[in-house]
């Protein structure tokens, strides 16, 4: 009985000693305004490329956690919901028994990053469970005055609008996407402008745009300059 309770013991005390050579990550997922994004998966790999990699999704406030990893230094890939860019972080050295926590790691959006992509000037938080979005700007002349009255319109069926008194315009629960903006109005250059980015959950207001006035009759139909469209890196 007593050399069954010392194995017993022995037992015990060898799983304690496996648990604390392994090591927990844990960490939390941003978007670029501090808003968490849920549904991240988080991937982790040794940088030797030795065994399999650990694979977990974030929980609804953007939290994850990686448990049981054998000591290493490993790489980690965060994967968002649709379009936000990948993050990869490397150098996570972990060592048996360790607790890491990694806070504020940021997922960025994929328009952001094009070469012509438009300055955003503020972002609000739509209703939960809004798959939605909404894209808003505003139409100025050179001299900063607003155009009202200016047709705009997105690529989407029946998205037309015009722009109110202040210039201001807005397109609501738009399918999330990369969109073009097309704005004319007698006496202007007609403008294309690309990659509005248009994302689920977010009210997103994008900093005002310029049309240039021209002196021809007609010069509405004409763009202001033939634009070749970037390609989102």
């Amino acid at each position: 009985m007593i050399g069954r309770t010392l194995s017993i013991a022995l037992l015990s005390a060898l799983a304690c000693l496996a648990q604390d050579q392994t090591a927990t990550l844990t960490g939390s997922v941003t978007d670029p305004f501090g808003a968490p994004i849920k549904n991240v998966k988080a991937q982790l790999e040794s940088e030797n490329g030795n065994g399999s990699p650990f694979s977990v999704n974030a929980d609804d406030s953007g939290q994850f956690r990686i448990t049981s990893l054998p000591p290493a230094t490993y790489r980690l890939a965060l994967y968002g919901p649709g379009f936000f860019r990948p993050t990869f972080k490397t150098g996570i050295r972990l060592s048996g028994g360790q607790q890491m926590s990694i806070r504020n790691l940021v997922l960025h959006l994929y328009s952001i990053y094009c070469d012509d992509s438009p300055t955003i000037d503020a972002v609000q938080h739509l209703a939960p469970g809004d798959d939605s979005g909404t894209l808003r700007d505003s139409v100025l002349d050179s001299s900063g005055a607003p155009v009202g009255g200016a047709i705009v319109s997105v690529n989407c069926p029946r998205c037309v609008t015009k722009t109110n008194r202040e210039g201001q315009f807005a397109f609501s629960s738009l399918k999330p996407g990369s969109y073009v903006v097309a704005i004319s109005k007698t006496g202007f250059y007609r403008e294309f402008l690309p990659h509005y980015g248009v994302f689920k959950n977010l009210d997103w207001t994008y900093a005002p745009i310029q049309l240039e006035r021209c002196p021809a009759e007609g010069c509405e139909h004409i763009p202001r300059q033939e634009k070749i469209l970037p390609q989102c890196s």
